[in-house]
């Protein structure tokens, strides 16, 4: 996730350095900036470029400024706003698709603050749909349709869930429904998930697509098959995803004959797929980090990070930023789609 923090006062600058310190120690924040004063410019900067902005200052001030920009709850960015002394941290914006109910229950945490979070299926400690898209990663067919389901999950409707994917990760959402799994697909093609309900004679139907998420793997010379797995399975953890989510992991080309990787998709059965050394070299984007050794010995900016990217297609993101266990460097990116 990328970050904007906005502040006025100097009280609001030093909580917003604190914050930012603390969630740069987070690998799924990506990236974390601090925005001082001139508010308007800033937040209408901040909301066209960033997934989440937190605005230290009174909720007003905040209202007022993002009013003119809001597009829908599918584009616009997570919104949080927080009074200077820290008390509160409030969700404003795009709770469940922008992530704004998880941001503000992370930096209340983070500050010893008070959330607010007025969602109908938080506030009764259940998982809407939209939340749960954003959670797992999926993109939902239809906006439109999330409110029906919404109001079936507050009203203890039994949900129909249907996918090729094993979708024992849902049961802790829904504890009454009925699952149903399709037959699989091949590795490479991506999963929908369908939901049904039946009310007062109608049929209300909705689905999530997968979005493509790749785990990116980087390694010095003869690592196992457990290092690369313990490598994956702590960028997952981090992203709280069941291990199945992973659609496939990528690597360079002067590692596709290392066995820890081979051997570590096969038993994941996940596709391994080969970037080559060139596309890397020529591929540049602000979210990837720079290791100067990587660069002095194969003349590119690095690997993980980038063979997640390119292999996520154009307009992907970064989610997970490069960590490096025992030998092993790890990163995740989804697709645009």
């Amino acid at each position: 996730m990328k970050i904007a923090i906005l502040s006025i006062t100097e009280p609001a600058k030093t909580l917003a350095l604190e914050i930012q310190e603390k969630l740069l120690k987070n690998p799924t924040v990506i990236k974390c900036d601090i925005f001082h004063k001139n508010v308007k410019k800033n937040m209408d900067f901040a909301f066209n470029n960033y997934d989440g902005i937190i605005a230290i200052m009174a909720t007003g001030i905040i209202i007022r400024m993002i009013a003119p920009l809001i597009q829908s709850k599918d584009k616009d960015p997570a919104v949080l706003g927080i009074d200077e002394k820290g008390n509160y941290v409030v969700s404003l914006l795009s709770g469940h698709l922008g992530g704004g109910n998880q941001l503000c229950s992370k930096i209340a945490k983070l500050i010893n603050s008070n959330p607010v979070i007025s969602t109908s299926t938080d506030v009764n400690f259940k998982y809407g749909i939209d939340s749960i898209a954003y959670r797992n990663f999926y993109k939902i067919d239809d906006v439109k349709k999330i409110l029906p389901f919404n109001k079936a999950i507050l009203d203890n409707i039994p949900l129909q869930i249907s996918s090729d994917k094993d979708l024992s990760f849902l049961t802790k959402y829904f504890s009454n429904s009925t699952f149903n799994k399709l037959p699989d697909k091949k590795l490479s093609d991506l999963s929908n998930v369908n939901f049904k309900f039946s009310k007062d004679d109608n049929e209300y139907s909705i689905n999530l697509s997968e979005k493509k998420l790749v785990v990116g793997i980087g390694s010095r010379r003869g690592k196992t098959k457990n290092n690369i797995l313990i490598a994956i399975e702590e960028a997952i953890n981090n992203l709280n995803i069941p291990i199945n989510r992973i659609n496939s992991i990528a690597t360079i080309s002067i590692k596709k004959d290392e066995p820890g990787i081979i051997q570590a998709c096969t038993e994941l059965n996940k596709k391994l797929e080969i970037i080559d050394i060139d596309e890397v070299r020529n591929f540049h984007n602000e979210d990837c980090s720079k290791s100067e050794f990587v660069y002095n010995k194969f003349g590119i900016d690095g690997v993980c990070e980038q063979c997640a990217m390119i292999s996520a297609g154009p307009n992907c993101k970064l989610i997970h930023k490069k960590i490096a266990i025992d030998g092993v460097t790890v990163a995740v990116a989804i697709s645009n789609n």
